[in-house]
């Protein structure tokens, strides 16, 4: 009956370790190196006010191709598209933040349509997420709807850090490093981008 006891205790330690495994924190915009800045309605026009958030690739490095079904941007999941679901799950911003503008920060010279932090991002569990795992950035120019566009952007140095860590992404929007991109008409040739999403 002891030992019973002590494999049940253990596994239920085992399981709140599990549950408890913390976040991880992705810093899109740093103070003193970059603000990643200029992201962009269907139009090309660097926006304020877009909903946007992180779409991780759980199983591969690769993004799904296709226009992803229509879903809450509120809620956290796995897409699908076509009705196909996929390894890409989509994590919401907690704080339903939206594109600023951001003030200059070492010679980079901020701007309109800005994107900062997203923190949690759920790490383990039923999303699946572990470290190395690919991810994109994704901005909505409205609610998701039928006929809603969106944009994806995404970078070598996107991957997933280790539970719990604090990571910084900006040295991608560093302005001698970063091309003119972030607008929804111009990305479409990294992954799927100012797409309509189907009804």
């Amino acid at each position: 009956m002891k030992k019973l006891f002590l494999l049940v205790s253990a596994a239920a330690t085992v399981l709140a370790t599990q549950n408890s495994q913390a976040t991880v924190t992705l810093q899109i915009s740093q103070i003193g190196v970059a603000r990643a800045t200029g992201f962009a309605n269907a139009a090309g026009t660097p926006t304020d006010g877009m909903r946007w958030g992180v779409v991780v690739s759980t199983a591969d490095a690769s993004f799904s191709s296709g226009s992803y079904d229509v879903f809450d941007f509120n809620t956290s999941g796995f897409l699908s598209v076509g009705g196909i679901p996929t390894d890409d799950y989509y994590v919401a911003h907690p704080t339903s933040a939206v594109t600023a503008t951001l003030s200059a920060t070492n010679g980079d010279p901020g701007g309109a349509g800005g994107i900062t932090s997203i923190n949690p991002v759920p790490f383990g569990g039923a999303t699946n997420i572990t470290a190395n795992d690919a991810f994109s950035l994704i901005w909505f120019e409205a609610a998701p709807a039928s006929g809603t566009s969106y944009g994806m952007f995404t970078d070598a140095s996107f991957l997933i850090p280790g539970d719990t860590a604090v990571q910084s992404y900006a040295s991608p929007f560093v302005p001698a490093a970063r091309p003119t991109l972030r607008s929804a008409a111009n990305l479409s040739s990294v992954v799927p981008l100012s797409q309509s999403l189907p009804a």
